[in-house]
């Protein structure tokens, strides 16, 4: 199976699943809108509701994922059923996430100060920043490629942090179809992107639309992304660990 391949497949996934995924979706990206609209009016959100809205968000990140786990493994897309796994992985999943987010802390940081000190001889502070920007991005790129599987790891085989973060570098070492899987995740991204660039060539005089047209390409465009990157996770998993196809 090639990257293409899984591609189309997640195309058909995708489509079987929409009505559930749209919605929740929504209810995943409305966090961030509620929180934009409170600073904007003035009033900067406490450190509890920040919080609050993180939480929430991940929640429904996770129920996206179990859902999309439920689907590719039971052909059960009942959001109910999805609810009671969500309940069950939300904080394995999270803790996962915590620990992968704190790994990447501690790689940005001496990355960071290494760029800073190669970069002390610039005079220019714009080129000393985008020097620095791009030494850090070196090693977080291959953290976030190493250790991307770890909360579908802990999601699916119930791992904890540690172990799901070895279990995904393990899976992606060396094998080509993550990367040409990825590779074609970073084009179709670059896509994505592409259009969101548009969307304020065209609209930028009016703000409200196009906040809307941004939400609503994000709400229909990030569950997709979702369910390729699962299906390439699937799909390259161990040989002894069986896949079972989508109907």
């Amino acid at each position: 199976m090639t990257a293409i391949d899984i591609f189309k497949q997640s195309l058909s996934f995708y489509g079987q699943l929409f009505n559930k995924l749209f919605w929740l979706s929504v209810a995943s990206s409305i966090t961030p809108v509620i929180m934009l609209m409170a600073t904007t009016s003035g009033q900067q959100p406490s450190l509890f509701a920040v919080l609050i809205i993180a939480a929430f968000s991940m929640f429904f990140s996770v129920y996206i994922m179990s859902l999309i786990h439920q689907f590719s493994t039971d052909q059960d897309d009942s959001l109910k059923n999805a609810f009671a796994l969500t309940l069950s992985k939300v904080m394995p999943v999270t803790l996962t996430g915590f620990v992968f987010g704190l790994g990447v802390a501690l790689i940005l940081i001496p990355a960071v100060l290494v760029g800073t000190m190669l970069s002390s001889g610039f005079e220019t502070e714009q080129v000393r920043n985008l020097f620095i920007m791009v030494i850090a991005a070196i090693p977080l790129s291959i953290v976030f490629y190493r250790w991307f599987y770890a909360p579908y790891l802990t999601l699916v085989d119930g791992l904890s942090p540690i172990d799901a973060i070895k279990a995904s570098n393990k899976q992606v070492k060396g094998n080509k179809l993550v990367f040409r899987g990825f590779t074609l995740l970073g084009f179709v991204m670059m896509a994505y992107v592409l259009i969101l660039v548009l969307l304020n060539l065209m609209i930028a005089v009016n703000p409200v639309a196009l906040g809307f047209a941004e939400f609503a390409l994000n709400v229909i465009v990030m569950p997709f992304f979702s369910v390729f990157i699962y299906r390439l996770f699937i799909v390259t998993k161990q040989p002894e660990e069986p896949d079972s196809e989508i109907q």
